[in-house]
């Protein structure tokens, strides 16, 4: 297994190339030096499904993201193929930043960040968006 690697499936060709730099920038800010992440987009119902099944929630969700090894930091996320179109338009952003905010979004899940409470959700979107003003300020 390569110690840095992420894996884009599901997504249009035109955009994996700063979701990829999205990544990498995530994870250098974090200083997260050894990875393998695969990000896949899915569709609303699939996502539905997961978030059910793992999480019992019954509803979309924009990402889910599963630590499957935390020494190696190896995960996988899945995006909604639906929610960031929606997103974009709701919060003023174009398609692919839309893309991006959620590619570091998933990743401080990867790490542990949470925003299911006021209190992690205020210190996850806090971060969040430090990085992505980073990138597209």
């Amino acid at each position: 297994m390569k110690q840095k690697e992420l894996i884009f499936t599901g997504f249009d060709k035109r955009f994996v190339t700063l979701m990829k730099k999205t990544a990498e920038f995530t994870l250098k800010y974090e200083k997260i030096k050894n990875y393998n992440i695969s990000f896949t987009q899915i569709s609303d119902v699939e996502i539905k499904k997961m978030n059910r099944k793992f999480r019992k929630v019954n509803r979309i969700t924009d990402v889910i993201s599963f630590l499957v090894d935390e020494k190696l930091f190896l995960g996988d996320i899945y995006i909604s193929d639906n929610r960031p179109q929606k997103n974009a338009k709701k919060y003023g952003f174009t398609y692919q930043q839309e893309l991006c905010y959620l590619v570091i979004h998933s990743i401080l899940h990867l790490e542990g960040y949470t925003d299911y409470d006021v209190e992690n959700k205020t210190l996850m979107f806090s971060k969040q968006d430090k990085i992505f003003k980073c990138l597209f300020s």
